[in-house]
């Protein structure tokens, strides 16, 4: 049986070492397999080695089974061959003094005075007992004698497999961490592989965002440089559209001029002009110069001013758009409605003041400052 396990013990150790020689190709290059292929290559290198490593787990129990049942074994055979050496002490301690005391009993007189003085029966009974006591004697000695070289027999025969048992428990338990050690190693280069990864796949996305972004960007230069140039050759000034001639309130009308000037102006976060605009630092602007004053914040400009509803609406008007078109306090955005269905507006980040469609599905309503 134990020749049995440490013939399963070797073949675990030889699958070992031909996985762990294989763990290099986990660390190939990604010329030579893909890096699905390697992560693939190492989750199955893993789930063989923690197979092995249950296997060689549960054999290594076993086997400290069996070594508690040797050592018990080897207690019991010691415990036998001790209770063995004290009988024969007990039975030659008394058989010796029976001995001793038979021959005191006759020490000084002779075999004549024995027999004249009519105790010769004593002494005749004297050398029978003694003849008896020399016969138990060696028959006590031979049993024990016996049953000691039994008891050396078993304990000479547990001692060698307490050490057998101990040796293949110790090959069981030096497998076991050799697997689990390969284990353990295996696991970081799949960790490092699945990093690995996911460190390319975010790389690819924020390449893609980045082009996808200087694209757009270069594509809202050029639509800028055209309304400019467009502007311009109809007489506007460098850098803004002539705005179209807008009825209602003279201060809408101002607005609604001045808003037209800023298209083609990046947006910038918390920027409200001349310059560079976000979406209430433009309105507010563009308001101003209407000697109209509205606070940099999308909350304070719905709250200054009539609400009007959609059908409504004039030029120089604000648009609002939020999260929850139910919840005023999730508005997120302001443009200014320029007639004919439109708005300007400072967009986001990376985009410049446009003029684009008024109405989306998160307009929540508008307000006539």
């Amino acid at each position: 049986m134990a020749t049995r396990r440490l013939v399963r013990l070797g073949a675990i150790a030889l699958a070992t070492s031909s996985l762990l020689s294989g763990l290099t190709l986990a660390g190939a290059p990604a010329s030579a397999r893909s890096l699905k292929d390697q992560i693939a290559s190492a989750h199955e290198q893993l789930r063989e080695l923690n197979n092995q490593a249950e296997t060689a787990t549960e054999q290594y129990n076993a086997a400290r089974i069996k070594l508690t049942e040797a050592q018990q074994a080897a207690t019991k055979a010691d415990a036998a061959l001790t209770s063995a050496r004290r009988r024969l002490a007990d039975s030659q301690s008394t058989v010796s003094e029976f001995a001793a005391a038979a021959y005191r009993g006759g020490s000084d007189r002779t075999l004549l005075g024995l027999i004249t003085d009519g105790t010769a029966g004593k002494y005749v009974a004297q050398i029978s007992a003694m003849q008896a006591v020399s016969t138990s004697e060696a028959r006590a000695l031979a049993d024990v004698d016996a049953a000691q070289r039994v008891e050396a027999a078993a304990q000479a025969t547990a001692a060698a497999a307490l050490a057998k048992q101990k040796a293949a428990t110790t090959a069981m338990a030096s497998s076991r961490d050799r697997i689990v050690a390969a284990a353990a190693k295996q696991k970081q280069i799949l960790n490092g592989l699945i990093a690995r990864q996911a460190a390319i796949i975010k790389a690819a996305k924020a390449r893609a965002a980045r082009i996808a972004a200087e694209r757009e960007q270069a594509r809202l230069r050029a639509a800028a440089a055209a309304t400019t140039a467009a502007a311009h050759s109809i007489g506007g000034p460098v850098g803004s559209v002539l705005a179209p001639v807008v009825s209602g309130s003279g201060g809408a009308a101002v607005a609604v001029q001045w808003a037209y000037r800023e298209i083609g102006k990046p947006y910038v976060w918390a920027a409200a002009g001349p310059n560079s605009f976000d979406c209430s630092g433009l309105t507010q602007y563009v308001w101003g110069k209407a000697g109209v004053y509205l606070g940099h914040y999308t909350g304070d400009q719905w709250n200054r001013g009539t609400h009007v509803s959609r059908d409504q609406l004039q030029p120089g008007d604000l648009l609002f758009f939020a999260y929850n078109t139910s919840e005023p306090s999730t508005i997120h955005h302001v443009g200014i409605y320029v007639g004919g269905g439109m708005m300007i507006e400072a967009p986001y980040t990376g985009a410049y003041v446009r003029k684009v469609p008024a109405f989306r599905s998160d307009y929540i309503g508008a307000v006539r400052p």
